[in-house]
């Protein structure tokens, strides 16, 4: 066979299967990373999934309430640190933070599962000199996502953070640290079994009837039957 027939119908045959399984997959099927670096596959007590980039897990101290409910690593080349929980009625925090001033979440759906985006920035220990001023530039800057994906109302949240402006960051959905870094990993995550995750109330110390008169406040405020300025 004329090898310039050949080389169309591997061509044609190629793009059968593209159009079949969708570019990404058909690429993974013939053992090619899109994403043209090293990847890092972690499996913990609440979800599995895999990095792109090159991983350290991080020491962190836990109690006997978070022991395997935590995790965390890092991409030391991209300088963005990864910070994973599980807890019952985790969602609690998020909100509170809106109340606080962060800014509603874009819901984005993989997998099937719906998960809650939020945007935000950090600046680490603000150098404030005589005259008030601080010491601090954009380079200092801190970016985070915060991703939630609430399950029978557990959440499963991972805290995105990016320093230094080392990987460009615009706070879309659509920058290459969201792009390529956190919604590859979000749409790869696998969860498991939290029966056994630790509470929000005991986390914060608080009994269930407490946390429970706190949590309908936060709901009060949020679809307005409660006016925070009224006391």
């Amino acid at each position: 066979m004329n090898s310039k027939r050949t080389a169309f119908i591997a061509i044609a045959v190629l793009a059968i299967v593209i159009s079949s399984l969708g570019a990404v997959s058909a690429f993974e099927l013939f053992g090619m990373n899109l994403f043209g670096g090293p990847t890092t596959d972690f499996d913990n007590k609440f979800m599995s999934g895999t990095f792109n980039g090159d991983m350290t897990q991080n020491n962190i101290s836990e109690d006997n309430l978070t022991k395997g409910w935590t995790d965390s690593y890092e991409d030391k080349e991209h300088n963005i640190t990864y910070n994973m929980s599980c807890v019952k009625d985790g969602d609690f925090i998020t909100d509170v933070y809106q109340l606080q001033g962060l800014g509603a979440p874009e819901i984005r759906n993989y997998n099937g599962q719906p998960w809650k985006i939020f945007y935000s920035q950090a600046v680490p220990n603000a150098n404030v000199s005589a005259n008030g001023s601080s010491g601090n530039n954009s380079n200092n800057t801190i970016n985070v996502y915060i991703c939630e994906a609430d399950i029978n109302g557990t959440a499963y949240t991972i805290n995105i953070m990016s320093y230094d402006n080392k990987t460009e960051c615009d706070g879309t959905l659509f920058c290459p640290l969201y792009k390529d870094y956190a919604e590859p990993l979000i749409k790869s995550i696998e969860f498991k079994d939290a029966k056994k995750a630790p509470k929000m109330a005991d986390l914060m110390g608080m009994s269930d009837g407490e946390f429970e008169f706190n949590r309908e406040y936060v709901d009060g405020i949020f679809n307005g039957t409660i006016d925070p300025s009224q006391g």
